[in-house]
């Protein structure tokens, strides 16, 4: 057995595995707002987050799996973040989210992430709930055989006709002759399980009472004849106990040949052996939970011949500390709060991500969170059905239940045949970057390579050429959508001459489907927490060069003149000149010159820039900071003007007064910045292109990251907004050494709030909580 087992799994789990988990700031959008993400990548086998580099391409997908979009990120140390825009081409209803990577290629398993989400409007939250008629009832015998006179667990499991649970059912087991056996009850997921010995020959049914009194059959499985039954039992100690039971057929027709237990997950490897005592049926071992392996566990039975008979899986907390988060406000700042966070490991580096809704949101109905995505969905074969309540502390019968649904859940992902014949071929590696492929159409003069510039922040690179090779690849470059490739031919004496070029790229994605679809709905979900009035929806976001005034919509118009708010007239707009940006290099020196403080700590993962007002307040303690807009978007702190230069700024309004302005005692600073097709000011002949260079508009590329921004709501106090609007979303919270993370957001009036924490540690612990804060006391 040992020789067949250990060289296998070494070569099977010979490569890491790796596991995503998505974390969407919501589940339920409206046209005209963003998902905002953060991406976690892990490895499994060392319980972190993934060193390696890679690039994540995340698809949308329509209702059926059809792919609709793919977009490119870049993983670093086992984080990714970006955002996809909800525009126009997404009608109202269910779509999917999927995020892979090339290296999950090359393993028989799916390890991808997938993920529903839903964009609402009127017509579909007005939709009636689907009417849930008849259902099924499914047996599972416990390590996947039912052996007579051998006492055995039978797993339960009901599900209506579109494969979601049935909970509640109550029904008996009955014999031929009509004799009750025992009884059963199913829980919230539609699972049970009865302990029984089963009888050679006999048929079994299972009666189920329904609430209109009616009573349906169904058929029990026939018991085998021969055979080994596996179970594996929790016991008060915390220990567990795994039993391995037969009848006594089979014992007289194996003998003495040697079976093991083996217990195992991603290449981690422990047996024990099976040796039935004289008269005995049953081999039983009770370990403590520090032989069983941290997170999930597959326990298999071998025979002599190291075949698999029967496996089970079973969940090990061992190893999955258990920390309490708390949130509340520590102070109010003009518009914005500032939130404190504690519970986080100190003195340990942590990655975390949090979404700001309204204590009210309808719009967070995801299956899945950080902990059921790395420590349990990677082994299951079926659907799990709200995963992330198998790690809810504050659910008592959580464990209970966990341990019911991988009793139902049979066999692990693994399937022992590719495990003994078809290991990984490592075809594809941990992919970074885009590959340009390019072909040089006219004669190449002696002693001459090609300078090549990929994008505006990058160093050139010389590529070298000869005669013969008018070809060449360049590998691995982080290159965004729209940026520019410039390449020149170069001689000896330096002079520069435009190629004649052709260039494909090349960024590994490709064209996928999502198969396996969830019997989960969200679109369900959502029409199922209550009516929505009608067109409480309509103009819920205003498009982003549309300004909502009272009772008053306008837009740029082909004039490029444009009104802002009743407080602002063109007349007072700064058009940002030539001059301006010789002058003022980027925004902050602007804002520097027009009499404010300005503060740079670009190290700091909270507050990295803070703006104050130099005038003299009489009523305030500290000198208050000025309200942000940028292209009529209210800003909660200034992060977004790191790096902003002034050629983005098309014009400026600087009000140092704050007059007529709620909250703005320091002030306000309106910023317009170019639109599609503006010229800069100081760079008149951009447009012209240059003779001496080709260039190439990357079509294809990563998908620039964007600051997060909050949507421009019609309102901010009505039941739409709580429901579904958004109030910030933070993907990488500063923690600090104490373990304490500050979240800085906009003040919306609400009096409570709901924040949905996910992340990790450097060690590995994973975190996921939901908590409210109260922000009414606070102020």
């Amino acid at each position: 057995m040992t020789k067949k087992i250990k060289p296998a799994f070494k070569e099977y789990f010979g490569q890491p595995r790796a596991s995503i988990f998505l974390h969407t700031n919501k589940s339920a959008y409206v046209n005209g707002e963003h998902i905002w993400f953060k991406g976690y990548l892990y490895n499994r086998l060392k319980g972190v987050p993934l060193k390696e580099p890679v690039n994540l391409y995340v698809g949308v997908y329509d209702n059926n799996g059809d792919q609709l979009a793919k977009h490119l990120f870049i993983c670093k140390e086992g984080y990714a973040e970006g955002q996809i825009e909800i525009d126009s081409t997404f009608k109202h209803g269910q779509y999917y989210m999927k995020a892979t990577t090339s290296w999950m290629r090359n393993f028989e398993e799916d390890d991808s992430f997938v993920q529903q989400f839903a964009v609402v409007g009127e017509e579909i939250l007005s939709s009636k709930k689907n009417e849930r008629i008849g259902f099924d009832v499914q047996f599972f015998p416990e390590g996947g055989h039912w052996v007579s006179d051998v006492q055995s667990v039978l797993g339960i499991k009901a599900l209506d006709e579109q494969g979601k649970s049935v909970a509640g059912l109550k029904g008996v087991i009955r014999n031929q002759k009509g004799e009750e056996i025992t009884s059963f009850r199913t829980n919230r997921f539609g699972l049970s399980k009865v302990t029984m010995v089963p009888s050679a020959g006999e048929k079994y049914s299972a009666f189920i009472n329904l609430k209109n009194g009616e009573v349906k059959r169904f058929s029990l499985p026939l018991a085998d004849k021969l055979g080994f039954t596996l179970s594996v039992r929790s016991l008060k100690s915390g220990r567990a106990m795994i039993l391995i039971g037969t009848n006594a057929e089979t014992k007289k027709q194996i003998g003495s040949k040697p079976y093991s237990i083996l217990i195992h997950r991603d290449g981690l490897l422990k047996s024990l052996n099976v040796v039935f005592e004289k008269e005995e049926l049953y081999v039983s071992h009770i370990l403590d939970k520090s032989e069983f392996h941290d997170g999930m566990n597959i326990v298999t039975l071998i025979d002599d011949q190291g075949e698999p008979i029967a496996e089970r899986l079973h969940f090990n907390e061992n190893g999955t500390k258990k920390v309490e988060l708390t949130a509340f406000v520590e102070k109010v700042e003009k518009d914005s709060l500032v939130i404190s966070i504690s519970g986080f490991e100190k003195e340990k580096s942590s990655s975390i991500s949090v979404s700001v809704l309204p204590k009210e949101t309808k719009a967070y109905k995801q299956n899945a969170n950080i902990q059921s995505s790395f420590l349990l969905r990677p082994y299951v074969r079926g659907f799990v059905e709200n995963s992330r309540y198998y790690f809810d502390d504050a659910i008592k019968t959580r464990k209970t239940d966990l341990d019911l649904l991988l009793l139902t859940q049979g066999w692990s992902k693994y399937s022992w045949e590719n495990i003994f014949k078809k290991p990984p071929q490592k075809k594809y590696d941990f992919r970074t970057g885009v590959d340009l492929f390019g072909q040089i159409n006219s004669e190449i003069p002696k002693n001459t390579d090609l300078l090549f510039y990929a994008g505006k922040n990058t160093d050139p690179t010389l590529i070298y050429l000869n005669e013969e090779s008018t070809s060449f690849k360049l590998k691995n470059y982080l290159i965004n959508k729209g940026e520019e490739l410039k390449l020149t031919l170069l001689n000896k004496r330096g002079i520069l001459s435009r190629p004649n070029l052709f260039i494909r790229v090349n960024t590994g994605e490709t064209e996928d489907k999502v198969y396996n679809l969830e019997p989960f709905n969200i679109v369900e979900e959502l029409t199922n927490l209550g009516p929505i009035q009608e067109n409480d929806l309509r103009d819920f976001v205003f498009p982003e060069n549309i300004v909502n005034l009272d009772e008053v919509v306008v837009s740029e118009n082909r004039s490029g003149k444009r009104i802002t708010t009743p407080f602002v007239s063109e007349g007072n707009l700064r058009v940002v000149t030539e001059e301006t940006e010789g002058l003022y290099p980027r925004l902050l020196d602007i804002i520097r010159s027009n009499g404010y403080n300005v503060w740079e700590m670009p190290n700091t993962g909270y507050d990295r820039i803070r703006i104050t007002t130099k005038r003299v307040v009489s009523f305030s303690a500290v000198q208050p900071s000025p309200i942000l807009y940028i292209d009529d978007v209210r800003y909660a702190d200034f992060n977004v003007l790191i790096d902003f230069p002034t050629t983005r700024v098309k014009s400026y309004y600087i009000d140092r007064s704050g007059f007529m302005e709620a909250g703005g005692a320091g002030g306000v600073i309106r910023v317009y910045t170019r639109k599609e097709g503006d010229v800069g000011a100081a760079s008149p002949n951009m447009s012209k292109p240059d003779d001496k260079f080709f260039t190439h508009v990357l079509k294809r590329g990563f998908t620039p990251k964007k600051q997060y921004y909050t949507p421009k709501y019609k309102s901010m106090m009505n039941d739409s907004f709580r429901h579904f609007g958004t109030i910030h979303w933070s993907p990488n919270l500063s923690i600090n050494k104490n373990g304490v993370g500050k979240l800085k957001i906009l003040d919306t009036g609400l009096k409570e709030i709901s924040l949905f924490i996910e992340g990790i540690s450097e060690n590995g612990y994973l975190y996921s909580a939901k908590t409210t804060v109260q922000v009414s006391a606070n102020q």
